[in-house]
């Protein structure tokens, strides 16, 4: 047994036996084997709650959060700060964390929701604003950019806190994108009073804001959004106008290949038929996750659901590009070619990142550490690394106690993957123990259920459906399930 792995027991033991004392000090040892686990400072601030240290707790639980963020494990660290929460409710700083998590997530709107909380509750207090306040309203207006409620607040925390250049050059931002109403009418009253105590420097530097922003040129670049939906007009109206043509000549219709630097077959190509879209290449081969699920399977679904946007944004393009009259073989425009290929790299990145850091972690834990490699595992399929999971589970199903649990995320995991035999396999499996332990099975044959929809095996899946809905009519959407089924043969 590791070093690490005797700690580990040693303190669990100590536990058991009421000496949270004793657990601190011995898990205060594990971390020096283990300093970049997150899991052992998040399980050393709940040792603390248990002997009422609140200050160690909470320190703790902070650590735990930097360790997740830095591996792109954002459910578990906002998690960790709902733990603080309950601990020190509004906590300013935690609530701020919570709205930096969420943005980094793509959450705008909840992140829009923490990041005000925490402004109005300094903007709320007599206190003056430090420095360190500033700094997360300039992160904050980083991370979402043109954000109205978050500009308007950032600029009145920065007000308050002497930066009235800064704070007037926001506002004046806010006052040229919020279009006209009383909305505008009252942030350019803001904006007026600011502006009274400004130099003449800055006052030109507001005047030409506003007269910049207020009438764009006609040769001004489009907005990304702007240029997909017109994308997508473009491409309807071709749509139109070839099948009129179609029915005119009869005549059989070109291919054309569009260059859209993505991740389509072959090498960054993507063929269709004129007038078609590129059909996406990502269809679920089970359900997707329903709003119930757990946070990792919700990550999983979104990020499918992602691939398939992006991939009907490019066939938006290619429609445009026809509808312009390019031809077969054509070049999508350079302003929307860089918006594509600028999300690429972006997920490309976010993919070469998450995949270095996972060797980092798993260079911390010791090979029979079996509760370590489930957490990882775990933490991998919320990093939608899913053959990492596997291997991760496939180590911690050696242990009695995680075996059939490890089983089953692991079928999940080839669900995932789109490869429901060998879900079935290991699902199978997972439930010829659980029939000897007597361990608990719904997820089992839940999966199990969705393995064989996947393969058109109706009446298996039926079966297992059935197995979780005469146990459990309330577990995830075996309810809508057994309504399904009630209509087939």
């Amino acid at each position: 047994m590791s070093k690490a792995s005797q700690l580990r027991q040693k303190a669990q033991i100590a536990l058991k036996k009421g000496k949270t004392a004793e657990a601190i000090d011995t898990y205060r040892k594990l971390l020096q084997v283990e300093p970049r686990n997150p899991n052992l400072h998040n399980e050393l601030g709940d040792i603390y709650l248990r002997s009422d240290d609140r200050i160690q707790a909470v320190g703790s639980f902070e650590q735990a959060i930097l360790n997740y963020e830095k591996v792109a494990l954002y459910n578990n660290a906002v998690a960790v700060c709902k733990k603080i929460l309950r601990v020190v409710p509004d906590r300013p700083e935690t609530v701020f964390k919570v709205g930096e998590l969420k943005a980094k997530q793509k959450f705008t709107g909840e992140a829009m929701t923490a990041f005000a909380q925490y402004f109005d509750s300094l903007l709320g207090g007599a206190a003056q604003v430090n420095e360190a306040a500033m700094k997360k309203a300039e992160k904050a207006l980083e991370l979402l950019p043109g954000n109205e409620e978050v500009s308007v607040r950032a600029a009145d925390l920065l007000a308050r806190g002497g930066h009235t250049a800064r704070a007037a050059e926001i506002l004046a931002h806010t006052v040229a994108s919020a279009g006209g109403g009383e909305r505008t009418r009252l942030y350019r009253q803001r904006l007026e009073t600011l502006r009274q105590s400004l130099g003449p420097e800055d006052q030109a530097k507001i005047e030409g804001i506003l007269a910049s922003t207020a009438a764009p040129a006609a040769d001004e670049e489009i907005p990304a959004r702007e240029a997909h939906a017109a994308a997508q007009a473009a491409q309807a109206a071709s749509a139109d106008s070839r099948e009129t043509a179609a029915a005119d000549e009869e005549a059989p219709e070109e291919e054309y290949v569009i260059d859209i630097g993505g991740d389509g077959p072959p090498a960054g190509e993507c063929v269709a038929q004129a007038g078609e879209p590129p059909a996406s290449a990502v269809e679920y081969a089970v359900d997707p996750p329903p709003a119930e699920t757990s946070a990792p399977e919700r990550e999983c679904g979104a990020s499918l659901e992602r691939t398939a946007a992006r991939e009907q944004t490019s066939g938006a393009v290619a429609g445009a590009a026809v509808a312009a009259g390019a031809g077969p073989n054509a070049t999508i425009s350079e302003d929307l070619a860089d918006i594509l290929d600028a999300e690429d790299a972006a997920m490309e990145e976010a993919q070469y990142v998450a995949s270095s850091l996972t060797e980092e972690i798993t260079s911390d834990v010791e090979e029979d550490d079996y509760r370590s490699h489930y957490d990882l595992g775990m933490a991998y399929i919320e990093m939608a690394l899913y053959n990492e999971a596997i291997k991760e589970l496939q180590i911690s199903s050696r242990s009695e106690q995680l075996q059939l649990r490890s089983l089953e995320m692991i079928g999940h995991c080839f669900l995932l993957l789109q490869n429901p035999r060998l879900a079935v396999k290991q699902l199978t499996r997972g439930l010829d123990i659980s029939r000897v332990s007597g361990g608990d099975s719904l997820g089992i044959h839940y999966n199990l259920g969705l393995a064989y929809e996947a393969l058109g095996e109706i009446e298996k899946a039926r079966e297992h459906f059935e197995e979780v809905y005469i146990v459990d009519v309330t577990f995830r959407d075996i309810s809508d399930k057994m309504k399904k089924y009630s209509t087939v043969g």
